[in-house]
């Protein structure tokens, strides 16, 4: 899988009047509140009116927009902040088992761990009937890119009001494992999307039981984190997140890396991966 670290996260949001893609689903707007009637009400009136100044008309419709406008915006903001709340009382479970190809240096020597993942539609099955109750679409795209590139958009939408919210990630294929070319792109494709969707919800995805899967982790695994962690320029933080020894402890950083648990390899990877995708464009660390 393309890893987090090599990956662009981009969110904008927009408004009905901030000329959203007409292709989109169309939708019955939204019914003015009282505010936005108020103003419509005189726009009617000054319409009517023979003498009426063109000036303050387009200066009236002008203000009916922007009226619109946040109230789309305050309608999906509490749409979504409703669906934020049911989600935090969801368990989604890491349920689908994969191998992870570890890099030691000469491709004949690569070897491969097992890890679980959500799949996308183990997301989708818990947040597809959240979205439906509170009229929103989550849909996504492809966006062309040089250098081979996938770039994948999801745009999160209020249908009622049309306001929406755009995320951008992109990624190399996943040519691991073999894949040809087309499996490359669909499993990268795959990737964005799950990430997107957890991007835009704050979606944290948990391990499944993994009692028995005791000790701390191996000697390679330790040198996979430690180059993660200089990437990353994780600070003190990550290690204390991970429940790990400080380095003033363990005598080294390295030492307090390998005090790790071994069942919280994968948590440690992802959460660096994120870590390195969230700097390249907010230079946020956990120092």
């Amino acid at each position: 899988m393309a890893r987090a670290g090599q990956t662009e996260i981009r969110i904008t949001r927009h408004s009905p009047t901030s000329g959203a893609d007409q292709s989109e689903r169309s939708f019955e707007p939204a019914p003015p509140s009282d505010s936005s009637s108020a103003v419509l009400a005189l726009i009617e009136k000054i319409a009517l009116d023979p003498c009426a100044d063109l000036e303050k008309l387009e200066r009236m419709m002008t203000m009916f927009e922007r009226l619109k406008g946040k109230e789309a915006e305050l309608a999906y903001n509490a749409a979504k902040g409703r669906i934020l709340q049911k989600l935090a009382g969801i368990k989604i479970v890491k349920n689908r088992p994969a191998l992870h190809e570890i890099e030691n240096g000469k491709p004949q020597k690569r070897t491969h761990e097992a890890f679980k993942y959500a799949p996308l539609e183990e997301i989708d099955r818990h947040l597809r009937p959240l979205l439906a109750a509170e009229n929103m679409d989550l849909s996504y795209s492809d966006e062309p890119q040089p250098g081979g590139e996938i770039l994948i958009r999801g745009r999160l939408k209020h249908l009622p009001g049309g306001h929406f919210e755009d995320s951008f990630m992109s990624a190399p294929p996943d040519t691991t494992g073999g894949k040809s070319s087309v499996q490359a792109v669909g499993s990268t494709n795959s990737f964005l999307r799950r990430y997107i969707a957890c991007n835009i919800f704050n979606i944290v995805v948990v391990g499944d039981d993994d009692d028995g899967n005791g000790g701390t982790v191996d000697e390679a695994q330790t040198q996979t984190i430690l180059d993660l962690i200089k990437k990353a320029k994780a600070g003190p933080k990550f290690l204390k997140y991970m429940k790990a020894r400080s380095v003033e402890e363990a005598g080294s950083l390295e030492a307090a890396v390998a005090t790790i648990a071994s069942r919280n390899y994968r948590k440690a990877i992802s959460t660096l991966e994120e870590q390195m995708s969230r700097a390249e464009t907010s230079h946020a660390d956990l120092s």
